[in-house]
């Protein structure tokens, strides 16, 4: 194992070191050194290291401690041991993977990254990961990605995880070029050739990035914030008791997954949805969103989507994009475990039941009675599914479902009511022997439909009680109840944002 005790403002550039290093930073370093506003105190500017050990085991009196690896490469880096608590760490167009984990340490700043395997960050007092385009510099990137021998192409689309445990404040961020221009393009510096040239990353190269965040929280510790903005993530976990304040906004997300989580102040999600909707997936899993935001989430973008054993209490869900259809609807689910969808528990469909009930219920306390029928009417479609609902109402709510979409639809009782009619009444004209014979058709048959539609006519409004055949009063009498029925749904149905 090496040891470096480096020196402050002193740059360390084009090192490669091929045995494990042990970095200390010590308080006889800074002897004698002036702090400078502005300056990192210790830079390492493209530097591979194979395994990389920062430590600190004496309180420094050093106003400001900042360590910077710029266009690294680290394949482990362990950062445990911290006593000084005004040390930070910047990372800059860097590779590497590891462990940070010491609340003493003041802040981790990382932008352009790429994490080779996991990163862990634990209880870190301030974290803030960014991705920027206006920063990349495909110059400095070619020079390191040929001097490990890797294609760009195998490191982009390598999987990046970053957990995160317990950081007091939590930033991450994306700024993504807005342009169409793509590509290689000429910057405005002046100084430094290798930043002249800039890089805009092309669609299919922001397809391959393979980012997942993973953030958990225990109640114990008081988290102040955690935000994430304008990011592209293949999947985000949220676990545990958030003190603090949560927001995720503008976001892409492929796979999100909410676990055993209570927020104490609740948290706001506004303008989610996936990036890709070929298994895309949301799971809420025995969590708390009591008081809560979901606005502009569109859940009907994603192919699965389950709520387990949840409680929404005071959540608010404001222009949501739900299914339009109970067809639709079949994505949300009420799975143990969302990996694994064939594994339905014994009691699925009354689950299902009360979280469609509970997300209706969440809905009209917004007023929003549009998404809130839905919910209302695919609920129904789950009580039906339950076993332990007696026939009767089973074949109440299928009725209901066919006739009307459980008063959502008014196209369905006016078509059945057509059908039905038209039959009935060719029906009632054989009975009575007005069509079918070796005569000529009469056209007035045409008119008497409507007569015989009309819930209040006389049963010889066509013919007289002797030209009544066996079926004739059967066949007016079920005609009688089905179109009192079907006009009955269709009312229910035109009435459906007049109800309470």
């Amino acid at each position: 194992m090496q040891l470096l005790e480096p020196t402050p403002y002193v740059k360390i550039e084009d090192q490669d070191y091929s045995q494990d290093l042990t970095i200390k930073i010590t308080k006889q370093a800074f002897t004698g050194i002036t702090f400078t506003d502005g300056r990192t105190t210790f830079s390492f500017w493209n530097c591979k290291f194979k395994r990389l050990i920062i430590e600190n085991d004496e309180d420094i009196e050093f106003e400001n401690i900042s360590l910077s690896f710029s266009d690294c490469y680290i394949e482990e880096l362990e950062m445990k041991n911290i006593q000084t608590k005004n040390i930070s760490i910047l990372f800059y167009s860097t590779l590497f993977s590891g462990i940070i984990e010491n609340d003493n340490i003041k802040s981790v700043h990382s932008n352009n990254c790429i994490i080779l395997d996991n990163l862990f960050l634990i209880k870190i007092k301030s974290v803030h990961i960014s991705y920027t385009e206006e920063n990349i510099f495909p110059i400095r990137w070619r020079k390191l990605f040929k001097s490990l021998k890797v294609d760009s192409k195998e490191i982009l689309k390598r999987k990046q995880t970053y957990r995160i445990n317990d950081c007091l404040n939590l930033n991450f961020s994306s700024n993504e070029n807005r342009l169409e221009r793509r590509g290689l393009y000429r910057r405005n510096y002046e100084n430094l050739n290798d930043y002249k040239v800039g890089f805009f990353l092309t669609e299919d190269q922001k397809e391959l990035l393979n980012i997942n965040l993973h953030i958990k929280y225990s109640p114990e510790i008081d988290h102040k914030e955690t935000k994430i903005i304008n990011s592209k993530l293949n999947s985000l976990s949220l676990t545990g008791y958030v003190n603090g304040n949560l927001s995720i906004e503008s976001t892409k997300v492929n796979n999100w997954y909410i676990r055993d989580f209570t927020t104490e102040f609740g948290a706001s999600f506004y303008n989610i949805s996936p990036s890709k909707s070929i298994e895309s997936k949301i799971e809420i899993h025995k969590s708390n969103l009591d008081k809560s935001w979901f606005d502009n989430i569109a859940f009907s973008s994603y192919k699965l989507i389950s709520f387990y054993r949840t409680k929404f209490g005071k959540t608010t869900f404001t222009s949501c994009d739900f299914p339009s259809n109970s067809t639709s609807f079949e994505s949300f689910t009420a799975l143990e475990n969302v990996h694994y969808p064939e594994n339905k528990p014994d009691k699925y469909y009354k689950d299902q039941y009360e979280i469609f009930l509970q997300l209706k219920w969440q809905l009209e306390g917004t007023g929003n009675f549009y998404e809130s029928q839905k919910l209302q009417a695919i609920s129904n479609d789950a009580l039906m599914k339950i076993e332990d609902i007696s026939c009767w109402d089973k074949f109440i709510l299928q009725t209901n479902s066919l006739s009307n979409n459980h008063g959502l639809s008014i196209a369905r009782p006016l078509k059945w009511f057509v059908l039905f009619s038209f039959v009935l009444y060719l029906l009632y004209l054989i009975s009575v022997r007005r069509i079918l014979l070796d005569t000529d058709f009469d056209p007035t048959l045409i008119g008497y439909y409507f007569s015989f539609i009309d819930l209040t006519h006389r049963n010889d409004f066509l013919v007289e009680k002797e030209h009544f055949s066996a079926w004739t009063l059967s066949i007016d009498y079920i005609n009688k109840v089905l179109t009192g029925y079907f006009i009955y749904q269709f009312i229910s149905a035109f009435r459906k944002y007049g109800k309470k």
